[in-house]
């Protein structure tokens, strides 16, 4: 870690890695896979959590180990016991058996202060690493340099760790941007994976050096501490769209903020593995505060498949809308708009719902609802539908509501139970109007523009909690591991869709290119079956990935002939 962490922070240390996806050894794109097609292994993503504490001291071992059952090999404990090996310990022992026999795995810490440490020194902890603990994976090279003129020492000791295990993942932490030496030197692999962003502010705005672009995003790892509960999801989500592959993040912050597992460690590994989020009790994905930072990295509606926004339809900026977003919690939708100028009292900001994807229910109208709205936002006040359908204008106001605003951007949060209380969907869809606040009450802004034929839609991410008041429950979209798996020559898939819709499930080699489309179709809400046949391809790893609106899926199989 940085070396004032690591001079303030001497204490008994493991560090966490849960690995998604690694073929093979480590090494540049002119060997491997080239990141992913878009959409493959969603995130697609590993986790590397420096935890500083004894495993024998609290149960932050007892949860890595947890974890590490569920997540079938791909979590990884790096120790470090004094800064280093330290002294025979059989609590490690234990932990690095207890690893194992989860399917977890253990890699060691050796300081280098940026290459300041004498090789002998060095390569004397890589060796009593691997003779205290035999089975070990890997070394963990804390303070690497991040200039010219080591790039023989850490060869050197990269070859050394290679020599006493071909398959140990090397690790190294220059904690910044560094040089791609330090990866890469003539040809020679240097590390295997490289810390390159540790710091407790700005990861919004930080870029990787250019250079990074022209390797897989198993070689970077990034540890924006200080990271709060509401917010990881949006920092892992911008590491991926950055070709990282590899992250930690806690609510922890100096002098040490890596003494104890985050409060949300768990719900951060399930982000990883499902894409899906589950806060913690009592916390909210989106805070409804005017500071959209926990909106970082939530796609923008008015993308394809979705229309886009017609931007300055309307010649009064205050009335214009540009953006929109949508996102979802267990509990409630958020919604969030932008204009190009300020928020102003000489209109009315409406929000049509449907939350029931169908449109010969709800308000309709030809200038405003054609959708069929249950639910609309005026302003700073939700109403419900209670019309009989039609121009019929009756609403009810709905308290349970948040808002708020800061310049031209909007946020707000819906209860999912008020959305879903008598409708049988979780497709939303959605028309943005503006209008004059004086009478006649002229539209001036409608988006998307061609609102009689097309909306926005929005397909919740889960929906567990949702209409607990009905024994029916809720139709959500699913894509189940395909059978058998290993296979040849072919093998079943199955999905389920929530409602009608455009349905794609395709196929793709481990180098991202399509090689098969199996559905390109309307499909109704319900479950469905398809064949693969893989006669005409070579064994190996593939990717399916089913795609029906915002909904994105994407699972590994496997062929062997």
């Amino acid at each position: 870690m940085h070396k004032m962490i690591h001079c303030l922070v001497s204490i008994i240390t493991i560090l966490v890695v849960v690995q998604i996806t690694i073929y093979g050894e480590y090494s540049n794109k002119s060997s491997r896979r080239y990141g992913s097609p878009a959409g493959v292994d969603t995130i697609n993503m590993n986790v590397l959590v420096p935890a500083y504490f004894d495993p024998s001291s609290s149960d932050c071992w007892s949860r890595m180990s947890t974890q590490a059952e569920k997540m079938s090999g791909r979590l990884y404990a790096i120790a470090n016991k004094d800064s280093g090996p330290g002294s025979y310990d059989s609590t490690y022992t234990n932990a690095i058996n207890s690893m194992h026999a989860n399917t977890g795995k253990v890699i060691g810490y050796v300081y280098t202060n940026y290459g300041a440490i004498g090789i002998d020194a060095v390569k004397s902890d890589i060796d009593k690493w691997y003779s205290y603990y035999p089975t070990l994976d890997g070394i963990f090279l804390d303070c690497q340099d991040n200039v010219t003129g080591k790039e023989a020492y850490y060869i050197e000791i990269y070859n050394y760790i290679k020599q006493k295990d071909s398959t140990a993942l090397v690790v190294s932490n220059p904690g910044t941007n560094t040089i791609e030496n330090y990866l890469v030197y003539n040809g020679q692999r240097v590390s295997d994976v490289d810390c390159i962003f540790e710091v407790n502010t700005g990861f919004n705005s930080w870029i990787p050096s250019s250079w990074c672009s022209k390797y897989s995003s198993d070689n970077f790892y990034v540890i924006p501490y200080n990271t709060p509960s509401n917010e990881y999801v949006g920092v892992v989500n911008r590491a991926h769209q950055l070709n990282v592959g590899w992250i930690y993040c806690t609510n922890s912050t100096l002098p040490n903020p890596y003494n104890t597992l985050p409060t949300y460690f768990e719900e951060f590994c399930n982000y990883i593995i499902t894409g899906i989020y589950t806060p913690i009790p009592g916390q909210n994905l989106i805070q409804i505060d005017g500071n959209f930072d926990d909106w970082q990295n939530v796609p923008v509606l008015n993308i394809s498949p979705n229309p886009p926004d017609s931007v300055g339809e309307s010649p009064y900026p205050d009335a214009d809308y540009i953006n929109f977003w949508a996102v979802n919690d267990t509990s409630n939708l958020y919604l969030s708009y932008e204009l190009g100028g300020t928020i102003s009292s000489n209109y009315f900001y409406h929000i049509f719902i449907d939350a029931d994807a169908n449109p010969n229910t709800g308000y309709v109208y030809n200038d405003s609802a054609s959708i069929g709205a249950e639910f609309m936002v005026e302003n700073d006040i939700l109403y419900k539908y209670t019309g009989k359908g039609g121009a019929d204008w009756s609403w009810s106001q709905i308290s349970e509501f948040s808002k708020a605003n800061s310049g031209g951007r909007t946020e707000m949060s819906i209860p999912l139970d008020i959305l879903f209380s008598t409708v049988k969907s979780n497709v939303i869809r959605l028309i943005f109007e503006t209008n004059s606040s004086t009478s006649p009450y002229t539209q001036t802004d409608i988006d998307p523009f061609d609102y009689k034929n097309k909306f926005y839609t929005y397909s919740l991410k889960t929906v567990t909690g949702v209409n607990d008041k009905s024994s029916e429950g809720i139709l959500t979209f699913n894509l189940s591991q395909n059978y058998p798996n290993p296979f040849n020559p072919s093998t079943l898939i199955q999905y389920r869709v929530p409602a009608g819709g455009l349905v794609t499930l395709k196929v793709f080699d481990v180098l991202g290119r399509e090689i098969r489309t199996l559905v390109n179709e309307y499909r109704s809400g319900g479950n469905y079956t398809v064949s693969f046949d893989a006669s005409k391809f070579a064994s190996g790893i593939y990717f399916y990935q089913l795609r029906s609106g915002n909904y994105v899926s994407t699972k590994k199989m496997l062929l062997l002939k």
